[in-house]
């Protein structure tokens, strides 16, 4: 084994030898990337060393599967993965036991049946398509090799990823909770809601004009009840804080019906109506003619909080529109325009007052849906399928929250099915294997056979002679 590691090194310091060479120096971007190339060859030729002797290790354990029941059915079958090196194709022997036809190696290198993407490339494919597309993603982690299908059935062959808080080393007296929803369309025409809560603990100044949430995380409700979403996040929040201890929580929110069944988790919140709708409400009321000579008086009457007084702007508006517009399909408009965003605001009367609470940190619903969940699902032209939106949104919210999908969790979905299921049970051979792998790596890292003269050939030159005097550095391991 260690004559074939030096073979790997000294054919791979020949190559970059012959390379520098013939090219000298060069524009750094291209030299990056040749000599990346060639790195990745020695990388590969040398993993594929090891994988050739720990095969080898299993196979000469003779006693120990003869003890076992473990005979050999046909050496040398070829497996050819996708790994973070490009595509790679190793052999591997294949074995009768009690339980069937079995590759070990397989098994102890952790490679799945039927899998032609390594778990770890799946894990990084996943990871980076919930920031950007499946074709994006591809081209980000694999340089375009693999489709953007096979990132897509990554995806949704990844297991159930879930967000399970740390308990917080401080103890809020409020919370602030955050809750709005991203208009997602589907392949089948149809257009749905996305809704995400979001909680946090408070914010802090970043720098001028930009905050900060703290400690927050999210919760998306795709598929949920009302009342399911809230209890989870009911649930998180007193996995996180002790809820006793809390003694306010604000919910910001533009009042749908969804977002009021925060008050039959949260008895005692504070509704606290965005400002992206309170604005986007008082706007439409003052668009138009007519209609924005009554804007100090709606502005003051809500501000000192005389609902009367806005009751009676709004009447005269209306008083005023009937009387300086013509009868007509333009008027009625008007009319009802002024009835819907004055009714919106009186609706939601308290919640706009509770803007001014001293407790209140402002609301952020409409950047929160924009960062979390529009730039990914309805910001570009798509359509999404249910299944996909729907495991997507889980593995995105899972990650904005801190997590990482790893390798296992993109064959979670084998576990359910005894033909594609990853037989764990050969741990005597891990150690078999080790066993060999050290007493190889006391023989290699005796560095002497750096100074062969003739294991490097070719002509003296100045890259020769640095090597020459790394081969008599005695620390470089």
């Amino acid at each position: 084994m260690e004559n074939i590691i030096h073979q790997i090194v000294v054919k791979s310091a020949n190559k970059f030898l012959k390379y520098y060479e013939e090219n000298g120096i060069g524009a750094l971007s291209q030299m990056s990337e040749d000599i990346k190339v060639l790195s990745d060859e020695m990388a590969k030729d040398m993993l594929l060393a090891f994988i050739s002797s720990a095969d080898e290790a299993i196979r000469m354990a003779k006693k120990t599967r003869k003890a076992d029941g473990i005979k050999v059915h046909e050496r040398h079958v070829p497996r050819t993965l996708f790994t973070a090196l490009g595509n790679l194709t190793y052999e591997r022997t294949y074995y009768e036991t009690n339980e069937g036809r079995q590759y070990i190696l397989d098994n102890v290198l952790n490679v799945a049946s039927y899998e032609r993407i390594d778990s770890g490339v799946s894990a990084n494919l996943v990871n980076t398509a919930a920031t950007h597309s499946y074709g994006r993603s591809a081209d980000i982690v694999t340089g375009g090799k693999i489709s953007r299908q096979s990132v897509r059935n990554k995806a949704m062959n990844t297991g159930e990823v879930l967000y399970i808080p740390e308990r917080s080393a401080t103890m809020p007296e409020s919370l602030h909770i955050f809750a709005d929803e991203a208009h997602v369309n589907l392949q089948n025409g149809k257009n749905t809601v996305l809704p995400l809560i979001t909680v946090c603990a408070g914010k802090q100044s970043v720098c001028k004009g930009r905050n900060k949430l703290q400690e927050s995380f999210h919760v998306h409700g795709y598929k949920l009840k009302p009342e399911e979403h809230w209890e989870y996040v009911y649930a998180l929040c007193a996995e996180k804080y002790d809820m006793g201890s809390v003694r306010e929580v604000y919910v910001y929110g533009d009042g749908a019906a969804w977002i009021k069944g925060a008050f039959d988790v949260f008895p005692e919140a504070i509704h606290v109506l965005d400002e992206f709708h309170f604005k986007k409400r008082l706007r439409a009321l003052l668009a138009g003619r007519i209609c924005p000579m009554f804007n100090l008086t709606v502005s003051t009457s809500i501000k000192r909080n005389d609902k009367p007084a806005f009751d009676r702007t709004i009447q005269e508006m209306m008083e005023a529109v009937e009387k300086n517009m013509q009868e007509g399909e333009e008027r009625v408009k008007k009319i009802k325009n002024i009835r819907d965003n004055a009714g919106y605001i009186m609706n939601h009367w308290d919640a706009i007052q509770s803007r001014k609470r001293s407790g209140s940190i402002g609301s952020c619903t409409e950047a929160m849906i924009s960062h979390a969940l529009a730039e990914r699902f309805s910001r570009n032209p798509m359509g999404w399928s249910e299944e996909g939106l729907s495991k997507m949104a889980m593995i995105r919210v899972f990650i904005l929250n801190g997590g990482k999908v790893e390798p296992a969790d993109t064959l979670a979905w084998k576990h359910s099915d005894n033909r594609h299921s990853i037989i764990r049970k050969y741990e005597k051979y891990e150690k078999i294997i080790k066993k060999q792998q050290d007493k190889i790596l006391k023989d290699v890292k005796d560095w002497r056979w750096f100074e062969i003269d003739n294991l490097i050939s070719g002509k003296v030159t100045g890259t020769k002679v640095v090597l020459d005097a790394l081969g008599r550095t005695r620390d470089i391991s």
